[in-house]
C-alpha cells in the first residue's frame, strides 16, 4: 500500500502534535523558570503530573473515537490544544501553570499516536499497518523539527510569544489536515458478526492477551521515557565524557529511522508479533550492553547500545498501533488504545524521577539495572503474547 497523502498530512499533524505539547517543553521550561524564579525540578514535577492527565484521558478519548469517529476528535483535538497553549502564554503564577500544563496534556492524546493510529485502522481495518510505519517515520523528526525551531524562535520574542505561535501551528496546519480527514468509519457486517466480537471481547483468552500486550508496552513506555530524560545523565555517571555521550545519543535517532525504514519496506514478511519480539529483544539487548558499559566503561559499547536501542525504540512505537490491530482487529479499537495507554503513560510518567532517584541514591548501575529488569518483564511479556492466537481470519475481512 502506497503513502498517501492523507496519511503524511496526518505524519505532519502528529508531529505538531509532539512538538508542541511534548517536545517544547524540555526548551521551554527554563526560559519559565527563570521568569517566575521557579526551580526546574518544580516546573518538570508539574509536566510528569500533566502527563499523568494524559493517561487519565486516553481511555475516555479512546471511546470517543469509537463512538463518534476519528474526525471530530482529532479537530476538536487541535482546537482544544491550541487553546491550551495559548493558556499557557497567560498563566501568572504557579496554580494556574500546574492547571494548564494539566489542561494541555489531558487533551494531547486527542492529536498524538493513538488518536491517529485509531484514525488510520477505522479508515483501513486491517490494512492499516503500513500508513501507521508512515505516520511515525514522519513524526519521528518532531523533535528534530521542534527543537531548534522553538531555540531560534526565543532568539526573536519571549516563551509566551512562542507558545502562541505554537497555538497558531495548531490551528493552521493541524486542523485543517484532521478537518478534512475521511469520515469514514469501518463498520462490521452483520448482527453474528458484532455478537461474535463481543464474545471474543469477553473471552479469557483476550483478556490474556490485553494483560501481556499491557505489560509489555507498559515496560517500554518506563525505558524509552526514563531514557529519553536521563540517558546522558547516566552516560556521564558511567564515565563517558560529554563528547562520547553525544555521540551515542546522536545514534539513536538514524538507528529509529533505519527500523522504520525496513518496517515499511518489510512489512509483509514478519508479522506484528515477530516486529513486537524484534523491537523488544533489541531494547533488551541495549540495556543490557548498557549494564555493560557502566561496569566497564567502553566507547563501542555504548556506541552499540545506541544502535540497538534506537531500533527499538524505532519499533515499539510502531507495535502499539499494530498489535492491538492484529489482535483485536478494528472493532472498539480506540477503546483498547486507550486502556493500553492509560497503563503505559501512568510508568511512563513516573520513570524519569524514580530513575534519576535510584541513580542519585544507589548509584548509576543500580538505576541501569532497574531498566534493565522492566526490559526484561517487556520482552518475556511478549514472548507470551506471541504464543496467542490472534483475531481469526474471518474476522479481519
Amino acid at each position: 500500500m502506497k503513502a498517501l497523502p492523507s496519511t503524511l498530512g496526518l505524519g505532519v499533524s502528529m508531529t505538531i502534535g509532539y512538538g508542541t505539547l511534548y517536545y517544547s517543553f524540555s526548551v521551554l521550561a527554563p526560559e519559565i523558570a527563570r521568569e517566575f524564579g521557579w526551580s526546574q525540578s518544580f516546573v518538570f514535577a508539574v509536566f510528569s503530573v500533566g502527563l499523568l492527565g494524559g493517561a487519565v484521558s486516553a481511555p475516555i478519548i479512546g471511546r470517543l473515537v469509537d463512538h463518534y469517529g476519528a474526525r471530530p476528535v482529532l479537530a476538536f483535538g487541535s482546537i482544544f490544544a491550541a487553546a491550551a497553549l495559548a493558556l499557557l502564554s497567560k498563566v501568572e503564577n504557579g496554580w494556574q501553570f500546574a492547571m494548564v500544563t494539566l489542561m494541555a496534556e489531558f487533551v494531547s492524546i486527542a492529536v498524538q499516536y493513538d488518536a491517529g493510529f485509531a484514525a488510520l485502522a477505522q479508515r483501513y481495518g486491517q490494512e492499516a499497518r503500513s500508513q501507521i510505519t508512515v505516520v511515525t517515520l514522519v513524526a519521528g523528526f518532531a523533535s528534530t523539527v521542534f527543537w531548534p525551531l522553538i531555540q531560534w524562535l526565543l532568539t526573536m520574542m519571549t516563551w509566551r510569544d512562542v507558545y502562541l505561535v505554537l497555538a497558531a501551528l495548531n490551528l493552521a496546519l493541524a486542523l485543517p489536515v484532521h478537518a478534512l480527514w475521511p469520515s469514514y468509519r469501518r463498520e462490521i457486517a452483520g448482527a453474528e458478526q458484532g455478537a461474535s466480537d463481543t464474545a471474543r471481547a469477553e473471552s479469557p483468552s483476550r483478556r490474556t492477551q490485553l494483560v501481556l500486550m499491557a505489560v509489555s508496552l507498559s515496560a517500554g513506555g518506563f525505558v524509552l521515557s526514563a531514557m529519553g530524560a536521563s540517558l546522558l545523565v547516566l552516560l556521564g555517571d558511567a564515565g563517558y565524557t560529554p563528547a562520547i555521550a553525544t555521540l551515542a545519543g546522536s545514534l539513536i535517532g538514524p538507528s529509529q529511522v533505519g527500523a522504520r525504514v525496513m518496517e515499511y519496506v518489510r512489512r509483509g514478511v514478519l508479522s506484528p508479533p515477530v516486529t513486537g519480539l524484534i523491537a523488544t529483544g533489541a531494547i533488551f539487548l541495549a540495556l543490557s550492553l548498557l549494564f555493560a558499559a557502566a561496569l566497564v566503561p567502553a566507547v563501542a559499547v555504548a556506541l552499540a547500545f545506541a544502535v540497538f536501542f534506537g531500533i527499538g525504540q524505532g519499533l515499539t512505537s510502531i507495535i502499539r498501533g499494530v498489535l492491538p490491530l492484529h489482535y483485536f482487529g478494528a472493532a472498539g479499537y480506540g477503546r483498547t488504545m486507550g486502556t493500553l495507554s492509560g497503563i503505559r503513560m501512568v510508568l511512563s510518567a513516573a520513570a524519569p524521577v524514580t530513575i534519576i532517584f535510584v541513580n542519585e541514591q544507589l548509584g548509576v548501575a543500580a538505576a541501569i539495572g532497574c531498566l534493565l529488569v522492566m526490559g526484561t518483564v517487556g520482552l518475556v511479556a511478549m514472548i507470551g503474547l506471541s504464543r496467542l492466537p490472534s483475531l481469526p481470519t474471518d474476522a479481519q475481512r
